[in-house]
């Protein structure tokens, strides 16, 4: 009789290791950056590294270097090794749909980080509200200047939040557009969100649309830098209200040298923890407790949570960027 339940006991205790089996005291998590263009992307991938390792998975890290293929065959690398869930920053916002494809058929969920990927089975996006960041780039502007000709530098025309930047910026000019308060010169969006965008753009601003120019709102810092140097060239640096979006480290010194106007500071170690707990719940099938809204990338509702940015201006440095941890005074004023 006493073999007979220790046989059962042993019996129960393979089942148990059996089926834990199915979820790993440390999944692998895949992230997928798309490069490191700008200092955000240093500091993003080090806070969900972080986050991720604490909450007890194992890493699993790519960057593609802007090249859409080789962050496809890197998704599939990951998926071979055993990802759980991968975090992805696409290139492109519809040939990344490939990513999402392969995971389904492994099973592995898909969590689109700041970018949303369109035309495809999406599991969850965890953003920065861009609609929301573009508001207070506008709103900032014409608190200075409610009544000026402004023009748009567009972010990647292959990214979505660019577009949604443009329709936060036009929710406020809109309405001034139409009393004639408020005239807009110049809206394109870019190639890339790079500084030699930004100055391609710029320079066509400075030089067909600058007479009475108010303000330019940019997509990103880079952007903005490129701004700078056309501006600069035209011997308007410092006169025109100037936005840009990221609180890159040479632009917050741009901001205290009176060269640009004000910047967006994105919560990144707040969106990067909300992945992180997202994905390792993901991976260990675990229930979500995060609130989600929805996005719809073309195809279909994707569970979504955007979180809202701060702007950042010469007089609030100290208390938005500095308090977060995000760059130091020495940083900023060496």
């Amino acid at each position: 009789m006493k073999t007979k339940s220790i046989a059962i006991v042993l019996i129960f205790l393979t089942t148990i290791s059996v089926f834990s089996g199915c979820q790993p005291k440390h999944p692998k998590i895949g992230i997928l950056i798309h490069s490191y263009e700008n200092e955000r992307w240093i500091k993003d991938k080090d806070y969900l590294v972080e986050n991720l390792t604490k909450l007890g998975a194992e890493v699993l890290l790519e960057v593609a270097d802007n090249d859409q293929q080789k962050q496809i065959s890197q998704a599939q690398d990951m998926i071979n090794k055993g990802a759980k869930v991968l975090i992805v920053v696409p290139i492109d916002q519809d040939e990344a749909a490939k990513i999402v494809e392969l995971a389904q058929k492994a099973e592995v969920k898909v969590i689109a980080y700041d970018r949303l990927i369109n035309g495809c089975q999406l599991d969850y996006y965890v953003s920065t509200n861009s609609v929301n960041t573009g508001e207070i780039q506008a709103k900032y502007l014409l608190s200075l200047k409610p009544k000026g000709n402004y023009a748009l530098i567009g972010g990647s025309k292959y990214d979505n939040n660019s577009s949604r930047l443009f329709l936060g910026q036009m929710n406020i000019f809109q309405p001034l557009m139409e009393s004639g308060d408020v005239s807009l010169s110049y809206s394109e969006f870019g190639e890339a969100w790079t500084k030699d965008d930004g100055y391609r753009q710029a320079k066509i601003i400075t030089e067909k649309y600058s007479e009475g120019l108010t303000g330019i709102i940019c997509g990103n810092d880079n952007q903005a830098l490129g701004a700078i140097m056309a501006l600069k060239e035209a011997g308007l640096e410092g006169k025109i209200l100037l936005a840009g979006q990221d609180a890159e480290l040479e632009n917050l010194r741009a901001i205290s040298d009176g060269l640009q106007t004000c910047t967006i500071l994105k919560p990144l170690q707040e969106t990067a923890l909300t992945t992180a707990e997202l994905a390792v719940a993901l991976a260990k099938n675990k229930k979500i407790n995060q609130q989600f809204t929805t996005e719809s990338n073309g195809k279909v509702l994707v569970k979504s949570i955007l979180v809202n940015a701060t702007v950042v201006t010469s007089s609030n440095i100290e208390t938005t960027v500095v308090a977060s941890g995000f760059h130091t005074s020495a940083e900023i004023n060496q």
